[in-house]
């Protein structure tokens, strides 16, 4: 699983660009969220390779990699296909990995797949804060 946070700033303030998933049959309805979802191993696509494809396919948005940043990685056992939810490794029915990836945002986003997310808004952090 990848997540991208794409960060402008605006009148002096960090902003981070995210959408609200609007399909009520399936996961995360009515969550915020940036770009990215999962990498298809049947073609051995690593996570960078995943995460600047989603964010293609969800905003038309095109990534450099020389300016792509990893701050986080995590493996885990979990329960549910996806989803990383930590478990006993002996419940485990899966190992999920979940990857976030940083990126300045250098070109309006556009909305592409509008039965799953709504239009893209730029958001302050400080105010995502208070949420």
């Amino acid at each position: 699983m990848t997540q991208l946070i794409l960060f402008t700033e605006i009148e002096n303030e960090t902003c981070i660009l995210l959408a609200q998933r609007i399909n009520p049959n399936k996961n995360f309805y009515l969550k915020l969220n940036g770009p990215g979802r999962k990498a298809i191993h049947k073609k051995n696509e690593n996570m960078e390779a995943c995460i600047i494809r989603e964010c293609f396919e969800e905003a038309e948005i095109v990534l450099r990699n020389e300016k792509l940043v990893k701050i986080f990685e995590e493996t885990c056992y979990s329960t549910k296909e996806w989803i990383a939810e930590n478990c006993l490794q002996k419940e485990a029915y899966y190992i999920v990995t979940l990857a976030i990836y940083l990126h300045p945002l250098e070109e309006p986003p556009k909305q592409t797949e509008p039965h799953t997310l709504g239009p893209w808004h730029l958001y302050k952090i400080k105010d995502l804060l208070k949420h």
